[in-house]
């Protein structure tokens, strides 16, 4: 049975799909609004990746031998184009977290330096800038980036703040994970290198959600993965090294270049020889580039351009339906956002359970959606996301949007009984969650963390309840 047939099998009462479906082999009884997590491959790309897997395994010596080295190379001259970069600055990987490491372990700091990221960065960006500055005797800087936020210049204010003479390097992210929230990040790095701060560039949302061009954004480092928004196979991705910054790397796995035999050898950089062979892995994912470009490409009519202005547009008007009904202010305007967006919630009236809130399980086990909540900045403050992609339709979110209008009325009824529903005594007012549904919040504060320590408060960019924005 093929994909399209299986968009007839939708179980009753789940929202339609969009027909662009067809292209996935998704499963039909789950609503499919998380792209942004883990991705979803087309099934023309893993019938590709299972090709070059065939082509593998029917004599693995000659494919290492013989087709290794070209398969790899007509994979990045593709991402080059894709991504307007030079062949010899890109390096393949397996994903963000491998260029993240192999970028920020090759800094060489002194004690005192400062390493600068915001509260909006990937756990795992926080814990490696840690680890280096617990290595070189440097300090970690966090910046309190507000959300909701009414402007990119906001974004960029917050940053710069945090900015002083020992400041040496900075992580920041071109889309946020957490809150979809779309950085102003050309503006982000000029400014940043005009105080002698040089940047990596988490992109892991960036390629395929939006046009990336590397040399336009001018960073010194960028890495990211492809299986999100490119719609690659798990394990592919990749990492930019500016020509001035290339030699400073310094790979994270020792090993002989997997380019040695190639009759074109010399042809070959130093990057490549010293980063590109990890050991004998299965390389059909990073070899299926071509294909998954293609595939980016001719999805719908107008390219890949068009891919990014349809989802955008979707997006966009799923938020403004979601918005009204769940009565939340716009938490940023519409042209900060790309295909994901973030709402805050009222604040969570029980504890998560294994590492996830009872609203997304509820989400997930009564009415199989697919979607983020989660706790941020901390417990019990929350949000959810939603992702949108071509197999997506207006239908599902207008549908999401009453399902969790009436999960937060369940937990409504929890608030009031909290000892006969299990509840903790004064959650209601613990939590600042009123009798409507929604929650009275007071001005948060605007900071910056170093080590886990407060080193200074603002509030500049934060409104009193009854003084909140507005905005769209």
């Amino acid at each position: 049975m093929g994909a399209v047939d299986e968009i007839l099998l939708t179980p009753e009462g789940l929202p339609k799909p969009d027909p662009l479906i067809s292209k996935w082999h998704l499963r039909p009884d789950i609503v499919h609004m998380d792209h942004g997590s883990s991705g979803a491959c087309p099934t023309e790309v893993l019938e590709h990746a299972n090709g070059l897997r065939w082509e593998l395994d029917r004599g693995s010596p000659e494919f290492f031998l013989s087709s290794w080295s070209p398969h790899h190379r007509r994979s990045k001259e593709a991402l080059a184009r894709f991504v307007n970069a030079d062949y010899n600055e890109l390096l393949l990987t397996p994903g963000s977290t491998l260029g993240l490491n192999i970028v920020t372990q090759s800094q060489q700091f002194q004690s005192g330096d400062e390493l600068l990221t915001t509260n909006h960065a990937y756990s795992s960006v926080t814990m490696l800038l840690k680890h280096v500055a617990n290595r070189d005797g440097a300090k970690v800087v966090i910046a309190k980036v507000p959300f909701p936020v009414a402007s990119p210049d906001e974004i960029l204010e917050s940053i710069l703040t945090c900015v002083t003479e020992r400041t040496k390097f900075a992580i920041i992210d071109h889309i946020v994970s957490r809150t979809g929230l779309v950085f102003p990040i050309k503006r982000i790095v000029q400014e940043l290198a005009k105080r002698g701060v040089e940047t990596l560039v988490d992109g892991a949302h960036g390629p395929g959600q939006v046009q990336v061009d590397l040399h336009d954004i001018g960073a010194a480092y960028y890495t990211t993965s492809c299986h999100k928004w490119m719609c690659a196979p798990r394990g592919v991705g990749f990492m930019w090294a500016r020509q001035d910054r290339i030699t400073r790397l310094k790979p994270l796995i020792i090993a002989r270049s997997g380019h040695w035999r190639d009759s074109a050898g010399g042809s070959y950089t130093w990057l490549e020889h010293t980063f590109e062979w990890n050991g004998c892995h299965d390389p059909s994912g990073v070899h299926s580039m071509p294909k998954i470009i293609d595939f980016l490409e001719t999805a719908v009519p107008g390219g890949h351009a068009a891919m990014v202005k349809r989802n955008h547009d979707l997006a966009v008007e799923a938020r403004k339906r979601v918005l009204e009904i769940l009565d939340i202010e716009s938490p940023c305007p519409e042209d900060m956002i790309a295909n994901m967006a973030t709402f805050p919630l009222p604040d969570s009236v029980l504890p998560e359970k294994l590492g996830i809130l009872p609203l997304c399980q509820t989400l997930w086990e009564k009415e199989r959606a697919e979607i983020q909540c989660y706790h941020w900045p901390a417990y019990p403050k929350r949000i959810f996301r939603f992702s949108v992609q071509l197999h997506n339709s207006l239908e599902q979110y207008i549908w999401l949007a009453g399902k969790i209008k009436k999960a937060l009325g369940a937990e409504y009824e929890i608030v009031k009984t909290p000892k006969e529903n299990g509840a903790p005594e004064n959650v209601a007012a613990k939590n600042g969650v009123m009798g409507n549904g929604t929650k009275e919040s007071g001005p948060a504060k605007n900071g910056v963390i170093e080590n886990g320590s407060k080193k200074h408060e603002s509030g500049a960019n934060d409104s009193p309840p009854s003084k909140r924005r507005r905005v769209s």
